[in-house]
């Protein structure tokens, strides 16, 4: 890889995703090491309780990998469309408070935010995805795992359910159609199977599972891919307002015999 920057087209797209170019003053910022072990992620709850809007526990920290996704979105999609490979390790990634509407809405921001352009695809495309998937967001859905008891299938859904809107939906916008075989066959690879090692002690992709077809659903007159799992979004405050339109509990579909 070669160094490079980023472009200011490139930044705007990454400030779409809750980016920032320098730290945010005047908020609390948290050192992603923290939150990878179960004992920083116990403080970082305590603490965040509140803000998030939540006592309870599996909800709090369902929302937190909901959040923490974007990472995921902000690695791949830079890898996908720009061709540029970002260190989203550990050490050099801060989670930066914010809010939108109401709503904990946290940022990130990159100690190191130099970019490296991409040469070998391959080769750097199975780095990059090990780097945010096996070394950051493994680390941090076990953690919640142990602190918390809830489920690694919905953490990695709510993962999923993002990797799926940058390479189903994303993929489709004007601005982004240089970037298309690309984002195309990167998705491909990412739900292969035999990358399943790269998200953490898998025989079985963790992300593949939950690449179903989409089914018609009454309530939405749309067609939509229902979650397998409910990220507990309804025990925030607003209650049955915050449920997600593909939550499982509250779509009326019949799902094919063996899904759930």
């Amino acid at each position: 890889m070669m160094a490079a920057s980023l472009s200011d087209w490139e930044k705007e797209w990454l400030s779409s995703f809750r980016l920032y170019t320098k730290l945010p003053g005047g908020r609390e910022n948290t050192s992603a090491e923290q939150l990878v072990n179960p004992e920083g992620l116990e403080r970082f709850l305590k603490n965040y309780s509140g803000k998030i809007g939540s006592e309870d526990r599996k909800a709090q920290s369902s929302l937190l990998v909901k959040r923490y996704a974007f990472l995921a979105v902000i690695s791949l999609f830079t890898f996908s469309a720009f061709n540029k490979k970002l260190n989203v390790s550990p050490a050099n990634v801060f989670l930066a408070d914010g809010n939108k509407n109401g709503l904990w809405m946290p940022g990130f921001w990159l100690v190191d935010d130099s970019a490296q352009s991409v040469k070998d695809r391959e080769k750097e495309r199975e780095e990059a995805a090990r780097e945010v998937f096996l070394d950051h967001l493994f680390p941090l859905i076990d953690s919640v795992k142990i602190s918390t008891g809830l489920s690694d299938l919905i953490s990695w859904e709510n993962v999923a359910v993002y990797m799926f809107w940058i390479y189903e939906g994303l993929i489709e916008h004007e601005d982004l159609q240089h970037a298309r075989s690309r984002m195309e066959e990167d998705f491909r690879w990412l739900l292969d199977d035999s990358n399943a090692g790269l998200f953490g002690p898998y025989k079985k992709n963790p992300l593949a599972r939950y690449h179903s077809e989409k089914q018609y659903v009454r309530e939405q007159d749309s067609d939509l891919r229902v979650r397998l799992t409910c990220c507990f979004s309804y025990k925030l405050r607003g209650g049955e307002g915050n449920r997600c339109k593909t939550c499982p509990q509250t779509c009326n579909v019949k799902y094919p015999k063996g899904v759930r």
